[in-house]
């Protein structure tokens, strides 16, 4: 009898550090999943209002459809890449012209 306490004794220690072991990884386990169910919110509540804001952009095109149809329609653009450049470059050189006049005033 006396030689199965001295085997169970050690078995015990084993088993019973894994146990604990087991114990404080389901706790590190839970308090991550916590965090990522808060991040998940998180997202999630981003996620409507972004729909919200697109919803609302939607509404504002939708306001004026036919200046919105007018420019969104991609047929009727020649896409001049040279041609875009000059154009951008004045239209940039005007704009800082104006703030030029303006704070000068």
């Amino acid at each position: 009898m006396s030689a199965w306490i001295w085997v169970l004794i050690p078995l015990v220690a084993i088993i019973g550090g894994y146990i604990i072991d087991f114990q404080k990884n389901k706790l590190k386990w839970q308090n991550q999943t916590s965090s990522n169910e808060a991040e998940l919110e998180e997202l999630r509540a981003m996620m409507s209002k972004m729909k919200q804001r697109i919803e609302n952009l939607e509404a504002i095109a939708a306001h004026d459809s036919e200046s919105f149809r007018e420019a969104g329609d991609l047929h009727t653009i020649e896409l001049d890449p040279e041609e875009q450049e000059e154009q951008m470059k004045k239209e940039n050189e005007q704009s800082i012209a104006n703030k030029a006049k303006l704070k000068g005033k």
